[in-house]
C-alpha cells in the first residue's frame, strides 16, 4: 500500500472543533499519546490540541511543522484516519544546523515501512533547509534481554527494542541515555520537610527558599535566565552535538506564556543567595490543569556552579514538591528525565523516591 504525508496547518482558535484543521490536530494528538502509552502507562501523560497549537503557533526560539501520513486512496479529507504523526522542529538562532524530527507510527500501522517512509520526508526537508545533523529523543521501553550501551557508558537499551531497531538501520548514532523516573503520590510530608531541613542547614544562612505558581516576578527572569543559559552548556550531553542556547529575561517570560496558553500551570522554587540578591537555583513542575490527577512534569533543576556542594538541588526540589502537594493535593505522579551519567541527580531522585520507568535514547544523525 502506498502513503502521502500531508502538512497541517493550525486551526483558528475560536474556529469551529469539528472544523477540518481541528480534526487532524485531534488525530495528530491521539497518535503522539498513544505512542506515550508504551511508556508512561495510558493516560498518565497525554499532549493536549491546546497544548501543541501553543507550542506550535506562539513566539519562541523553536519552530515546528507538522505533518500526518495516510494511506493513498483513503482520501484527502479530514474524515479517514491517519497512521502517522511527525513534527520537525528547528531553533534557528540555537542551534542553526540541527533539526529535531520526531515520528510516531499509529500501533496497528507499524511494520509497513510507514516510518521510513515518513522519516525520510523529514530529512529530506531538513535537508532542503539546510540542516547537517538530525537528534531525536526517543522512549525504549522494551525490558531486558541483550542491551547495548550507551558511548558514555552510563545506561543502555535493549538490542531487541523496535524503535532502537530501527534507528541504527537508518544510520543514527545513540549519543546519550537518560532515564525516565516516576514518583508516585503522595509522599510522606515529614519525610519531605527532613530533606528540606537538611538541605537547608547544609546551605547555611545565606540561602533563602522562594515559591511561587505561574509567571515569575519580572525582578527574577534576569537571573532565571542565567540558570537556564549555564543549564545548556554545563548539563551532560552525552556524544551528542549541543549549542549553548541564548536565553534573556523575554525568553523566559515567553516560555511561561507559552505554558499558561497551552492550559498548565507550573510551580516554582528557587533559592536566593542573600549577599547577592540573586537566585542561584530552581526547579519548576508543570501541570495540566484539564486534569490535575495526572502526574506532574519536572522541567529543569537548575544550580548556579559556584553554589554547587550545598544540596541547593535536593532544596529546590523537595520544596517544590512540598508545594505541588499544598496546592494540588489529588496529583498521582511526577515525570522526571535525568542524563544517566548525571549521577548527583539521579541520587537526589532516588532519595526523594523516584523509581526508573524506561531509558529514552538521544540520537543522533549526520547528513551528507
Amino acid at each position: 500500500m502506498d502513503y502521502f504525508i500531508r502538512e497541517l496547518t493550525p486551526p483558528e482558535p475560536a474556529s469551529a472543533r469539528d472544523g477540518e484543521a481541528w480534526r487532524l490536530l485531534e488525530g495528530f494528538r491521539d497518535i503522539v499519546n498513544s505512542g506515550y502509552a508504551a511508556t508512561y502507562g495510558e493516560g498518565r501523560l497525554l499532549e493536549t490540541s491546546q497544548r501543541i497549537l501553543a507550542g506550535w503557533t506562539m513566539p519562541g526560539p523553536v519552530t515546528s511543522r507538522l505533518f500526518l501520513a495516510f494511506p493513498s486512496g483513503d482520501g484527502r479529507d479530514a474524515g479517514e484516519h491517519p497512521v502517522a504523526a511527525a513534527k520537525l522542529m528547528v531553533s534557528p538562532r540555537d542551534s542553526p544546523t540541527h533539526a529535531y524530527p520526531h515520528v510516531v507510527v499509529d500501533a496497528p500501522a507499524r511494520r509497513r515501512g510507514i516510518g521510513t517512509f515518513v522519516a525520510a520526508h523529514l530529512e529530506e526537508l531538513a535537508r532542503a533547509d539546510g540542516r547537517t545533523s538530525l537528534q531525536a529523543w526517543v522512549e525504549h521501553p522494551t525490558p531486558g534481554g541483550e542491551r547495548v550501551a550507551a558511548p558514555t557508558g552510563h545506561g543502555s537499551v535493549s538490542a531487541a527494542d523496535p524503535a532502537a531497531r530501527f534507528l541504527w538501520k537508518t544510520g543514527w548514532e545513540l549519543g546519550q541515555i537518560e532515564r525516565i523516573s516516576e514518583l508516585r503520590l503522595p509522599v510522606s510530608a515529614e519525610s519531605l520537610l527532613a530533606h528540606m531541613e537538611a538541605a537547608a542547614a547544609r546551605a547555611g544562612d545565606d540561602y533563602r527558599v522562594l515559591t511561587w505558581e505561574g509567571e515569575s516576578d519580572p525582578a527574577h527572569l534576569d537571573d532565571l535566565a542565567r540558570l537556564n543559559g549555564d543549564m545548556s552548556v554545563d548539563a551532560p550531553a552525552g556524544e551528542l552535538e549541543v549549542d549553548e542556547e541564548h536565553w534573556d529575561a523575554e525568553r523566559v517570560a515567553q516560555l511561561e506564556r507559552r505554558a499558561l496558553a497551552s492550559g498548565a500551570t507550573f510551580l516554582n522554587a528557587a533559592v536566593l543567595h542573600l549577599p547577592s540578591g540573586r537566585l542561584v537555583a530552581q526547579s519548576m513542575l508543570q501541570l495540566d490543569l484539564d486534569d490535575t490527577t495526572r502526574p506532574a512534569q519536572q522541567d529543569n533543576t537548575l544550580v548556579t556552579s559556584t553554589h554547587r556542594g550545598r544540596r541547593l538541588g535536593m532544596l529546590v526540589k523537595a520544596a517544590n514538591l512540598e508545594q505541588l502537594a499544598d496546592r494540588y493535593p489529588e496529583c498521582t505522579g511526577v515525570f522526571t528525565w535525568n542524563a544517566e551519567e548525571n549521577a548527583h541527580m539521579l541520587r537526589v531522585n532516588e532519595a526523594l523516591g523516584f523509581t526508573a520507568l524506561a531509558p529514552e535514547g538521544g540520537w543522533q544523525k549526520r547528513l551528507s
